[in-house]
C-alpha cells in the first residue's frame, strides 16, 4: 500500500503569520518548547519520587539553564563547527553574521546539543557538589522527548529529508525543498512548468510593499505556491525525487523508543547505579542515529560511505563507554552495602 508517495509535502512551517511584522508563531520553535515543558515535568514527576537527584525547588532553575546553555546555544555551535562552517567558511559568516542567533529558522544539531548539555551539567554539578552521572540520568531520560518533537518540526520543515527510494515504497514522499538542489536544467525546466501552469512568471506572485520592493525571496515564495496551490505541486512533482521520510524514522528511533525504554527501566530498577541512565541513552542514541543515518540524505561531508552523523555518533559511543565506569562502580558499592 502506498501511503505518502501521492502526498507531496506542503507543510508549513509557520503556525501564525504576524501580520506586518518579521515575527511568526513556527513550528520548530514550539518543538522546543513542548520538549522543554513535557522534560522538566517528568524530571519533576521523577524527583518527586526520589528517582533524580535534583530536589523539585532547584528543578527550574536547573532546566532553565540547561535549556538556554546546553540545548540552545549548544546546539547552535554544534550546526555550526560541524556543518555550517565546513560548508560556507568564515566568508559565509562575515557575509550573513546574524545567521548564529536565528534559530528560529532551524539548525540544530543534536550532538552539539547533547555536549552542551553534558558541559552544563558538569558546571551545575561541581557548583552545588552532587554527582556527575546522577544528574545526566535524568537529562539523558527526558532530552529524547525534545529529539523527538525536533525531528517532527524537521519534518514539518521539509528539511534534512531522506534518501531517494522507489516510487512504490509504502512512505515515498516528495520535499519541494529539493528543487534548490537539482541541476540547473532540471531547475529551468521546472521552473518552465511551474510558469506555465500558473499562466505567468513567477515573479508576478512575489509579494511586495507599497512601494513596489519584493518582500519575498525566490525560495520562500516557490514554497508558498506549493503551499497554496496544488497546480503547482502537480507542475513540480515530476521533478522531485521520492525519498524517506528519515525525519519521522529519527523521531521514533532517537526519541520515543528510547524515551519508553529508559522510563520503563527507571521505574522498575529504582535502584539503579548513577551512571547506568547515560550510558544506555548514549549506546541506543548511538545505533539509532547511525542506522536513521542510512535512510537520510547525507547533508555533509562523507568518507567511505560514513555519513558525519555515524562519525559523530560513535563518539557519543565513546561517552556511553566512559559513562560506565562509574555505573559499574557504584553498583559494586551498593552490593558491598547489601552484603555488610
Amino acid at each position: 500500500m502506498n501511503l505518502l508517495a501521492t502526498y507531496f509535502h506542503n507543510l508549513d512551517p509557520v503556525l501564525i503569520d504576524i501580520s506586518g511584522t518579521p515575527l511568526a508563531v513556527r513550528w520548530y520553535g514550539l518543538a522546543y518548547i513542548a520538549g522543554f515543558i513535557l522534560g522538566y515535568l517528568v524530571l519533576l514527576w521523577l524527583s518527586k519520587r526520589k528517582l533524580y537527584c535534583v530536589e523539585p525547588d532547584k528543578l527550574g532553575d536547573f532546566i532553565t539553564w540547561v535549556c538556554i546553555f546546553g540545548v540552545l546555544a549548544g546546539g547552535r555551535l554544534g550546526e555550526f563547527f560541524f556543518y555550517w562552517l565546513p560548508e560556507q567558511g568564515f566568508s559565509g559568516l562575515m557575509n550573513d553574521p546574524s545567521w548564529v542567533v536565528r534559530v528560529w529558522e532551524g539548525g540544530m544539531a543534536s550532538h552539539g546539543g547533547i555536549l552542551g548539555v553534558l558541559f552544563v551539567a558538569i558546571w551545575y554539578t561541581r557548583k552545588y557538589k552532587i554527582s556527575l552521572p546522577a544528574v545526566t540520568d535524568g537529562l539523558a531520560i527526558v532530552c529524547t522527548i525534545g529529539l523527538f518533537f525536533g525531528r517532527v518540526a524537521n519534518f514539518i520543515n521539509g528539511e534534512l529529508y531522506g534518501r531517494a527510494c522507489a516510487a512504490t515504497h509504502a512512505l515515498a514522499c516528495k520535499f519541494p525543498q529539493e528543487f534548490f538542489s537539482l541541476p540547473d536544467i532540471q531547475q529551468i525546466q521546472a521552473r518552465v512548468a511551474i510558469e506555465h501552469t500558473l499562466g505567468a512568471p513567477l515573479a508576478n506572485f512575489a509579494t511586495r510593499d507599497a512601494a513596489g520592493n519584493y518582500t519575498e525571496g525566490y525560495a520562500d515564495l516557490l514554497l508558498r505556491l506549493c503551499r497554496e496551490n496544488p497546480a503547482v505541486c502537480e507542475a513540480l512533482a515530476p521533478f522531485l525525487t521520492p525519498r524517506y521520510p528519515s525525519q519521522l524514522f529519527e523521531a521514533l528511533g532517537e526519541g520515543l523508543i528510547i524515551f519508553i525504554i529508559l522510563m520503563a527501566v527507571r521505574l522498575t530498577w529504582k535502584n539503579a547505579p548513577a551512571g547506568i541512565f547515560s550510558a544506555l541513552f548514549c549506546f541506543l542514541y548511538a545505533t539509532a542515529r547511525i542506522t536513521c543515518e542510512c535512510f537520510k540524505e547525507p547533508d555533509a561531508n562523507v568518507w567511505y560511505g560514513i555519513t558525519q552523523g555515524q562519525l559523530l555518533s560513535f563518539g557519543v559511543v565513546a561517552l556511553g563507554i566512559c559513562f560506565l565506569f562509574p555505573a559499574y562502580k557504584n553498583y559494586k558499592n551498593s552490593k558491598k552495602l547489601q552484603n555488610s
